[in-house]
């Protein structure tokens, strides 16, 4: 349970979850500082300090105080020794005093209209969690070799749908979401057993799923942009296959697949991957390639849980 601590003077709690990236903590702190509004919505930052030794823990706190200094007691941290994005939000939720609370992953930037459009969304609408928008540069829009890389490994995430404001969605992406303070009370905390730190993945689909299962809403608001920074090494064939499969290992985590149902799965992507590699369909072959990883691993992860059963 997750207690209620609102404070009327403190609409929005932003809580980031950074594993010690201190220069891209640094340049999202740098654009939270620039938004419109911030002066008159004053919202509280929260850095949940999720870096896996002391000493990168001591940097990101060293960030967190030049911006205390800017702002006041407005910019805080928590220390979450113990691995996980997850963990480290959870352990940040209590402490948070708004009654609405946003997460931001530390590798983006927001836009100058970001924190407005939130604050427009919850004075105009009764959903649950807002799905912010996840874009890409211009610059790299214009750059034919990453596009091209972008479209066919497709390991970096963004969120531009064609939906207009305020549009229900299924699910969330869990670098830019706003969600009320009640859903914690009723569904529970991010489950730690998944992202960035533990399984890798699927952390915000899980929890979008309890939240609809509960009877709340999402929805959808574009103007709430940031811009996701892209990293080389996300864009190779072996970063495609460790995506695929952790996010085939996570989904065995809050899913619980039977054999019965991934083999089948498993050899369908055989098939299509081979298929569409003959037809020379190149987004659709990576899908296929994507899926057996993903499956391939929940095998594996299946095999090595019923082994250890048997010793």
């Amino acid at each position: 349970m997750v207690s209620v601590r609102t404070d009327v003077e403190i609409p929005f709690s932003i809580i980031i979850a950074t594993s010690g990236r201190v220069d891209r903590l640094r340049r999202l702190l740098d654009s939270l500082c620039s938004v419109r509004g911030g002066e008159e919505i004053k919202p509280e930052i929260i850095v949940a300090n999720n870096a896996p030794d002391e000493t990168a823990a001591r940097g990101v706190e060293a960030v967190v105080r030049e911006y205390e200094a800017l702002r006041g007691n407005c910019c805080r941290q928590i220390r979450e020794p113990l691995p996980g994005k997850c963990r480290a939000q959870n352990k940040a939720i209590p402490h948070a005093r708004a009654a609405i609370l946003i997460f931001l992953d530390d590798d983006v930037e927001v836009t100058p209209g970001w924190l407005q459009a939130i604050n427009n969304f919850f004075a105009s609408n009764p959903h649950a969690a807002m799905q912010g928008s996840i874009l890409m540069r211009d610059e790299d829009r214009k750059d034919p070799k990453l596009y091209e890389a972008l479209e066919r490994y497709r390991t970096i995430d963004f969120i531009d749908y064609s939906y207009p404001p305020g549009a229900d969605l299924k699910t969330l992406t869990g670098g830019n979401i706003a969600v009320r303070r009640e859903v914690f009370e009723r569904v529970g905390l991010f489950d730690d057993r998944l992202g960035p730190g533990q399984g890798g993945f699927s952390e915000d689909v899980e929890f979008a799923q309890r939240l609809l299962k509960a009877g709340m809403r999402i929805g959808y608001e574009p103007r709430a942009a940031v811009y996701n920074e892209i990293e080389p090494n996300r864009l190779t064939e072996e970063y495609f296959r460790i995506r695929h499969e952790r996010q085939g290992r996570s989904r065995l985590i809050h899913k619980r697949n039977s054999v019965l149902t991934i083999f089948p799965n498993l050899i369908r992507s055989v098939w299509t991957f081979s298929w569409y590699s003959l037809m020379g369909n190149e987004r659709r072959k990576y899908r296929a390639k994507g899926r057996y990883f993903h499956y391939r691993a929940m095998l594996l992860e299946k095999a090595k849980r019923f082994k250890g059963t048997r010793i």
